[in-house]
C-alpha cells in the first residue's frame, strides 16, 4: 500500500465531494503523526552512529526526527543516563561512562577519543508523506490505523456528527493498541534462559 491508495480509502470512508486530495493527504499525515507521539515500536526504531570528536567535542546532536531515546551505547558498554550535576562530577578520563541532555544535544562524558563509535538508538518519527507512491511503515504495515485515524480528524474537521468521530477514533485505537501488543510479543517470543533465583538451592 501507499500514500495515494489510502488517500482513496479516506475519501470513499469519507465520502465528501469538499474532501479534496490535499486535505484528505493532510488529515493522513496529521493521523500518523498523532499515532506516532503514543506508539513506541520496532519498525519505528533508528540508529544514529557518532564518530567525530575533534577538538574535544562530547556532543550529539539530536536528530530532528527524534521522539524518544532507547539508548546510548558503545562497543563496550551502555552509557548511563545522569543528570547534570553528576555529569559535571564525572572525571573526564578514560572511556564513555556517563550522558546527559542539555538544549539540542546529548553531551557524552569522558569524551571519546577520535575515531570511537558511540551509538544512539531511538524511536523515530517518519517524514510526512508527499507523493502518491510513496509508503511507509504505517501505509505497509498499518493501513488501517492511519485510515481510521485520519477520518476521525476529517469526520471532526467537517462537524459530521459525534458517533462518527467516536467510531472511527475508537477503530483508529483499538488497532494501534493492537499493534503495540504485537510488539511487544514478538519482543518476548522466542527462547528466554533464566537464571538460578539467588539464594536458592537445586529443586
Amino acid at each position: 500500500m501507499n500514500f495515494g491508495k489510502l488517500k482513496v480509502a479516506l475519501k470513499g470512508l469519507i465520502n465528501r465531494r469538499d474532501l479534496t486530495d490535499a486535505l484528505a493527504g493532510d488529515f493522513i499525515n496529521r493521523a500518523i503523526d498523532e499515532a506516532q507521539r503514543v506508539v513506541r515500536i520496532a519498525p519505528n526504531e533508528a540508529l544514529l552512529i557518532a564518530d567525530d570528536w575533534s577538538l574535544g567535542n562530547n556532543a550529539i546532536l539530536i536528530p530532528g526526527n527524534y521522539l524518544e531515546l532507547v539508548d546510548i551505547f558503545t562497543d563496550d558498554e551502555v552509557l548511563e543516563a545522569v543528570d547534570k550535576a553528576r555529569f559535571l562530577r564525572t572525571r573526564g578520563e578514560g572511556p564513555p561512562k556517563v550522558y546527559t541532555k542539555v538544549g539540542p544535544n546529548w553531551l557524552i562524558k569522558p569524551t571519546p577519543p577520535e575515531g570511537q563509535r558511540v551509538y544512539v538508538q531511538y524511536h523515530g518519527a517518519d517524514a510526512w508523506l508527499l507523493a502518491d507512491t510513496e509508503s511507509n511503515m504505517w501505509t505497509r504495515g498499518a493501513f488501517n490505523a492511519a485510515l481510521y485515524g485520519a477520518a476521525a480528524l476529517a469526520a471532526d474537521y467537517f462537524q459530521m456528527e459525534d458517533q462518527y468521530v467516536q467510531r472511527f477514533q475508537g477503530k483508529a485505537n483499538a488497532l494501534i493498541t493492537t499493534i503495540q501488543q504485537q510488539d511487544y510479543d514478538d519482543r518476548w517470543s522466542g527462547t528466554t534462559t533464566m537464571g538460578r533465583v539467588a539464594d536458592r538451592g537445586d529443586f
